[in-house]
């Protein structure tokens, strides 16, 4: 690894709290940040060999997209197909998303993930949670990707997807790939254990799950009170609600990290606080089913949240946007989200909710050299930029096609807006076969009538 100077940033954000410094530099050695401060004071010692002249362009944290399922895009086609017949939650499982997942050939996965890797690169998002499966194919390429990544592999004992024996045998495959994998590449690779809903695993499986991260001490995660409707059956099964027999099962804690969380009674909300668990919002995906989660309630209580994509050809720009605007209009106390507490969701609270908050999310010495840069030169959604409007215009504005640069662990995996280490043409050639595969493979089984998965229990069975 390189000692890299960025200089001469036209504003540099340290962190969404801390106030923009103009002229701003970072010197970063290894894979850590050195120093931050004004150009002129860290390039007068500087004897390193590479230099970004950040002039016209904003400096700031890597964004941190708490949940993803990367190699999940196939579903938008089928999301298309059935756009005239709404579905609910436990429908969208068996006729999209299910789908989806069971099609997928160990082979296609580095293909089919890359993409989504190059699509964060490219929209500024240096870290990002990624529950999909194959923990070894998936780890490969999150590894190749250069980003960092906490791995969270889709188990559940309702449907068998294709790396899966056994809900036995993914729990033997889970602690095997902890071993393996969690803090490799230096610290980059981290890995979380994600039984998929509350709904999909029998009760003995989510007490292993909760065993498993205790005995290893990683992060859990799981989708949480996400529709309406499932929310509501949940509490025709489990008259405590599906909050309160998951904080019953021990899946709360400062390491667990809930997606969505859409549906939740006052009560609830306390226990994310009282127990420490933290909230993946996820307002794009949200919002198609009608909801739009608590946040500022959250925020007020205390409770940890970050931002989630939950799609792989999305940015986090656009959620940062959509989650500034969507809480002013909404009928309940406290309104709003300010433009700081945004940008802090989209960096060091996502960072937080991953358990990397002594690592990253801030441009501080110390932590870890995960930076991007926004291209000023021509930019008329970020104008006119001054210091005092900057994260303003950049949490209302900002998309992911004005990141320019990006450095990840300290390596450079984007200059200029070309990629350092990664063929884009090879990779989208490879991803659109496998997506012709998918289609057909999809249409042969709804011509025949064959059910797309095996099913190997009903949801909401104990």
């Amino acid at each position: 690894m390189d000692t890299i100077l960025i200089k001469n940033a036209s504003y540099l954000i340290t962190t969404a709290r801390a106030d923009v410094i103009e002229n701003g530099a970072v010197l970063i050695e290894g894979n850590k940040i050195k120093a931050v401060g004004a150009t002129a004071e860290l390039e007068k010692d500087f004897q390193g060999t590479t230099v970004i002249d950040a002039g016209n362009k904003v400096v700031m944290p890597g964004l941190v997209d708490t949940h993803n399922h990367l190699g999940n895009w196939n579903m938008y086609t089928l999301l298309g197909w059935y756009e005239t017949h709404p579905l609910v939650q436990t429908e969208r499982l068996y006729k999209i998303i299910h789908p989806a997942y069971t099609w997928m050939p160990a082979e296609a996965v580095y293909d089919v993930e890359m993409v989504a890797y190059l699509n964060m690169i490219k929209t500024g998002t240096t870290t990002v949670s990624d529950a999909f499966m194959y923990p070894d194919e998936s780890a490969r390429v999150a590894i190749d990707s250069g980003l960092r990544v906490d791995l969270s592999p889709t188990i559940q004992t309702n449907v068998r997807y294709p790396d899966s024996k056994s809900p036995e045998d993914d729990l033997v495959r889970t602690e095997a790939a902890i071993q393996k994998w969690h803090r490799a590449a230096n610290g980059r690779i981290n890995y979380r254990v994600h039984p998929s809903i509350t709904y999909t695993c029998r009760e003995w499986f989510l007490k292993e799950c909760v065993n498993l991260a205790e005995r290893f001490d990683v992060g859990l995660s799981i989708h949480a009170v996400e529709g309406l409707q499932a929310t509501e059956r949940a509490k025709e099964v489990w008259p405590q609600g599906e909050i309160r027999r998951m904080y019953d099962l021990g899946l709360m804690g400062p390491k667990s990290l809930f997606f969505h969380s859409c549906v939740l009674e006052d009560d609830e909300l306390d226990l994310y606080a009282e127990t420490g668990t933290s909230v993946a919002h996820c307002p794009v995906s949200n919002l198609k089913r009608g909801l739009v989660a608590r946040v500022p309630e959250m925020l007020a209580k205390g409770i940890n949240v970050g931002l989630g994509v939950d799609y792989p050809n999305n940015d986090l720009f656009n959620v940062m946007r959509i989650t500034s605007m969507i809480h002013t209009i909404l009928p309940r106390e406290p309104k709003g989200i300010s433009h700081r507490t945004a940008l802090e969701m989209a960096t060091h609270g996502g960072a937080k909710a991953l358990n990397l908050g002594e690592e990253t999310g801030t441009l501080e010495p110390g932590k870890k050299a995960d930076i991007i840069t926004l291209e000023l030169k021509g930019n008329t959604r970020i104008f006119p930029p001054t210091a005092a409007g900057l994260i303003n215009l950049i949490r209302l504005n900002g998309s992911g096609s004005d990141v320019a640069d990006m450095i990840v662990d300290g390596e450079i995996l984007m200059r200029d807006r070309k990629l350092t280490h990664l063929d884009e043409d090879a990779i989208m050639e490879r991803a659109h076969y496998w997506h012709g595969e998918f289609i057909r493979w999809y249409r042969e089984k709804e011509e025949r009538g064959e059910p797309f998965v095996e099913v190997l229990h009903p949801d909401f069975e104990a």
